[in-house]
Formats: C-alpha cells, structure tokens, sequence
C-alpha cells in the first residue's frame, strides 16, 4: 500500500486527467492529445528539417510510438512527407494546409486548459510549481541515467 503522500500517483493521475481532457478538446478536430502536441510541434518548426528521432527526443517518446502518431498525421491529412532536398534517403515531415488552418484553435485550447490548471494560484505559485516540476523532471532523469533533454544515444 502507497503512503497518502505519495508523489508519483499524484502526478501519473494528473498526467492521465490532462490526457483525457486534451483529447475530448481535441475530438472535433480528429485529434488525440499525442497528435496535437506532435503537431503542435510541427507547426511551429513548419519549414524547418524535423525528423522523428528530433519528436521522440522533444517528447520523451519511443520511435514506434512517433512513428504510429505520424501514420495517423497522414492518414487524417495533417502531415505529409517530402524528400530532403540536402539527403534523398531521408524524409522531411511538412503540415498540410489542413493543419495549418486548425493550428490556432490547438494553440487556444491548450491556453484554456494551462489557465484551468494553475487557477487559483499566484503568479509566484505558478512560477514554483514550474520549478518543482522542472526539478521532478530532473530527478527522474538522473534515475535512468539519462539528461532529460538527450537521448540514450546521445549519453554513450
């Protein structure tokens, strides 16, 4: 039996909650939470060489899972591939002008629900919970032998 101050319950019931959330905020534009933040990510760096290993670095997510989330992309129509003008053997991911056109809807649904999570909290508040989380993060990081922000690759 966990203690009743347990952090990880905590934060993996969060993580489910904000899950579900951001996917019923999604379903209208045929979205799971994964897909929008993945293009999310895409529409931002429109123009710029992303590739799947760069989303599953940015995410924290295996290739299989990357490669699943961007079969669905294309599948609906929000991404397509075109060939690296610098490298023939690779792939660049390029938004479709249907994800260009749903991008600031995303981008306002997602406000919506940060202002939700942090109500009722000062600007301070806001500020330490960030940094906890950030050192939560960290912590995590350092368990696995892994800087968050580089791949298992990148550490040998």
């Amino acid at each position: 039996m966990l203690p009743e101050n347990a952090v990880g319950p905590r934060i993996k019931r969060i993580s489910n909650a904000l899950d579900r959330k951001r996917t019923l905020d999604m379903e209208d534009m045929e979205l799971t939470s994964s897909q929008s933040f993945v293009l999310g990510y895409l529409t931002r760096h429109a123009g710029e060489p992303v590739t799947p290993g760069e989303l599953g670095r940015h995410f924290d997510l295996s290739q299989p899972t990357v490669t699943g989330i961007l079969q669905r992309l294309e599948a609906k129509g929000f991404i397509r591939y075109a060939e690296d003008s610098g490298d023939r053997r690779k792939k660049r991911i390029c938004v479709t002008e249907k994800a260009q056109e749903i991008h600031q809807q995303v981008v306002l649904r997602f406000r919506e629900t940060e202002r939700l999570i942090t109500q009722g909290m000062s600007e301070r508040e806001t500020k330490e919970l960030l940094a906890l989380l950030d050192r939560v993060i960290e912590n995590i990081g350092r368990v696995d032998g892994l800087d968050p922000c580089r791949s298992k690759e990148e550490v040998k």
